[in-house]
């Protein structure tokens, strides 16, 4: 009877032809002593299987095997079924295996008879490698003999193949890999690793996950509704099993898992980027609501939270804007809002930290470049109405009156206003700036946004330049003394011969932290935000009082 083998690498295919001969070479460079590679086709028709052929022909380890039905979940089973090694990996068809991977996941579970050893991994794609495991810290340090209860964050990782399983054991549990459309793994990795009785965590990096461009891989049409439906499918069925594992720390790590990070990623991504027409809307609703009844609560980003709640509410109108916002996708029309806004009625009172999350996305859609005047206006009045006047505080044509807003937003447009310098000189806050029109159009002033009756600080003295490369540059100074204390004071522009200001955009580096500096520089979501405060003498006077005080006290 032929030895068994020491491991066995399955790899399902599908259409990989373009990197199938590359995967190939870094798993047979392993130097694993006693090693099958089993490359289980589901069907390819890009030549995928005629590649696989051509390589078993001149390496004996190699054997291809057609898929015992459709589906990468099938492919999978199958490799598993075929498999004569004390150990077993899974491998995709358009990944790479670093060398010595493998030798380290097979000697770490030799040495310490674990059912599960865990790797390290990073990401990949043509201008760019990251580390997903920098935010899992399971992977911090290696570990051997530990539980899933010891190291709770390994939930964070659930792909198939960064580990190697024992394969007697892995059999022995009856864990199967369903054929879904999305997420096919996540399920049978919850099941394996609560059912382990001992895992490792090895510090190599075991697997290189290549991003591949293009629309034909998983990755790639994660977006779609079926996509995320079928997420949702898997991650309620990993919600039960945590559940039933009755875990105060896995489930605490599990709610981060699907309100933080999974569960939010895929909602956002779907919401931000699908053009279907929303025909499986309600469906996607009732299975989030549906998952999130099933995940213990969690006091993580307020805004993803409520992203949820409302996706879950409302479905992806509802959400729209915020995660294409959430997502670096760029603010929606503000039209786009009124359905994410009228959503909010359907979900439960907002938090205070709700509602100062939905301020700067928010106001970073009203700053947007919009030619729907009614649109914006009914935006900013119910703005007013959910958060209150206080959102609008870095947004001065929301102070206009409604006759004039038309032409506010026409001159924000027109202005194109740029904040590129800011800095005390002498007694004097100065604002350089950049706009397309010159001092016939337009005056810098610093608006107050904290006072809606409160008129714009004109500068006490400005000078403009042409700009070698179009429109003008402007340097405006405004003395401190003529300057609100504690208010944030933002700039913008007059237009001339109006009472109208307008947003002004911030640009380049704000100066350093200076005790003495008698203002404070924020830039707040693109917007340069200034403020006056006390002379440095009695603020270090009174800060030498506390001090002393806080010393007196600790000698008592």
């Amino acid at each position: 009877m032929t030895e068994r083998p020491v491991l066995s690498v399955v790899i399902p295919t599908h259409d990989v032809a373009p990197w199938i001969r590359e995967t190939l070479e870094t798993v047979l460079a392993q130097r694993v002593a006693g090693m099958e590679v089993l490359v289980v086709d589901d069907a390819s028709s890009d030549g995928t299987a005629d590649i696989v052929a051509e390589v078993a022909e001149r390496d004996s380890r190699v054997r291809l095997i057609p898929s015992a039905g459709r589906g990468g979940g099938t492919a999978r089973n199958t490799g598993m079924d075929e498999a004569r090694g004390r150990f077993i990996v899974f491998c995709d068809g358009d990944d790479l295996v670093p060398d010595g991977a493998y030798v380290a996941l097979v000697d770490s579970l030799a040495r310490s008879g674990s059912d599960i050893a865990f790797g390290d991994y990073l990401k990949f794609r043509p201008a760019d490698t990251w580390r997903p495991t920098d935010v899992m810290p399971a992977f911090d340090r290696p570990a051997r003999g530990t539980t899933l209860r010891d190291e709770p964050t390994l939930l964070f990782s659930r792909p198939c193949w960064n580990k190697a399983f024992a394969l007697d054991w892995l059999r022995g549990t009856g864990i199967r890999f369903p054929d879904v459309p999305r997420s096919n793994d996540i399920v049978p990795m919850v099941s394996a690793y609560l059912r382990a009785r001992r895992v490792d965590v090895v510090s190599d990096v075991v697997y290189l996950y290549r991003e591949r461009p293009g629309g034909s891989s998983m990755s790639a049409r994660a977006d779609s509704a079926a996509s995320l439906l079928s997420y949702l499918d898997q991650e309620l069925a990993c919600a039960r099993l945590v559940a039933d594992a009755g875990d105060e720390r896995l489930s605490t790590v599990y709610a981060d898992l699907v309100r933080e990070r999974d569960g939010f990623v895929h909602v956002a991504r779907w919401a931000a980027r699908d053009a279907a027409d929303g025909a499986d809307d309600e469906r996607v609703r009732d299975a989030l609501r549906e998952l999130l009844e099933a995940t213990p609560p969690f006091a993580g980003d307020p805004l993803r939270a409520l992203v949820l709640r409302m996706a879950a509410a409302g479905g992806r109108a509802a959400i729209r804007p915020l995660a294409r916002w959430m997502t670096g996708l760029g603010p929606q029309p503000v039209a786009d809002w009124h359905a994410a806004l009228d959503a909010l009625d359907a979900v439960a009172a907002l938090s205070p930290e709700e509602r100062e999350a939905l301020i700067t996305p928010l106001t970073s859609s009203l700053r947007s470049d919009d030619e729907d005047v009614d649109a914006w206006h009914r935006l900013v009045e119910a703005v007013r109405r959910v958060l209150g006047e206080r959102a609008l505080m870095l947004v001065p044509e929301a102070r206009v009156a409604e006759r004039d807003l038309g032409r506010a937003l026409a001159a924000r447009r027109e202005l194109d206003g740029r904040v590129t310098h800011v800095a005390r000189i002498g007694g004097s806050l100065v604002v350089e700036g950049r706009s397309a029109r010159g001092q016939d159009a337009c005056v810098p002033v610093l608006h107050d946004g904290e006072f809606a009756d409160r008129p714009p600080v004109p500068a006490a003295e400005t000078t403009w330049r042409a700009d070698v490369r179009g429109g003008w540059r402007w340097r405006a100074a405004f003395p401190a003394g003529a300057l609100p204390l504690h208010r944030p004071l933002t700039p913008a522009l007059l237009v001339a011969r109006e009472d109208i200001a307008v947003a002004v955009a911030g640009e380049g580096e704000l100066p350093a932290y200076d005790p003495r500096d008698p203002f404070l520089y924020a830039r707040v979501d693109g917007v340069t935000v200034v403020r006056r405060r006390r002379h440095w003498a009695p603020r270090a006077v009174r800060r030498a009082l506390i001090v002393a005080r806080e010393r007196a006290r600790a000698l008592r």
